[in-house]
């Protein structure tokens, strides 16, 4: 299994629609035309900043097991697992973390001592053994790695999909609000009008952050 990392997913959402409207009322004629930039809106709130910090984390503890799957292939399943789990845990208890160094360790000694009988000219059956063992976790490992790296990546994408949905839901709510503080009759994103007058994001980003979470 080769050393693996992850797609830079980035947190550039661009939520853009057919015709370019974000909020148009029926009036005719329109009477006051603003423009709102929504993806510096997803950048720049509190919920797209914390959104990139909690992608970031996740992105890299799970290229942590990853990675350490890769140099200790004398891993079992067993400890694999329970690596992965308080690895990706968000928050780790003392014992916790404790207990994390201590399978670490012991797949670091395991993974050594794999290495040292390789070189060794004159093995006992017992050590024979051991070597077979060793070799036999080896290849368990190498596609355990393989499969996490599918199921890490899809995990990762489902949950992206789903702070999409969600920042969408409210940049567009601090729009709908300050345009309707603002008596704007429509608001277009500002992809489809990069020099339009009146831009409201600010002020949205604001609404967006002050809305309740």
């Amino acid at each position: 299994m080769r050393s693996v990392r992850f797609l830079q997913l980035g947190w550039v959402l661009f939520f853009a629609v057919a015709t370019g409207w974000i909020l148009s009322g029926f009036q005719a004629p329109v009477e006051k035309v603003g423009v709102a930039d929504i993806n510096r809106m997803m950048d720049e709130s509190d919920f797209g900043k914390s959104v990139k910090t909690q992608l970031d984390k996740m992105r890299a503890s799970r290229e942590e097991v990853l990675q350490f799957i890769d140099n200790n292939r004398v891993i079992t399943i067993d400890q694999a697992t329970q690596i992965r789990d308080l690895t990706i845990k968000p928050d780790l208890t003392t014992a916790e973390r404790a207990q994390l160094d201590s399978i670490k360790a012991t797949v670091v000694a395991a993974n050594f001592k794999w290495k040292e009988l390789a070189t060794k000219t004159n093995m006992t059956p017992e050590e024979r053994t051991l070597v077979q063992d060793y070799a036999d976790r080896a290849q368990k490992a190498n596609t355990l790695g393989n499969n996490w790296v599918r199921q890490f990546t899809s995990d990762i994408d489902d949950w992206v999909q789903k702070q999409k949905v969600e920042s969408n839901k409210r940049a567009r709510a601090g729009i709908q609000q300050v345009a309707k503080q603002q008596s704007f009759s429509v608001v277009y994103d500002s992809v489809f009008v990069p020099f339009g007058a009146n831009d409201i994001t600010d002020t949205a980003i604001q609404a967006m952050n002050a809305a309740p979470k």
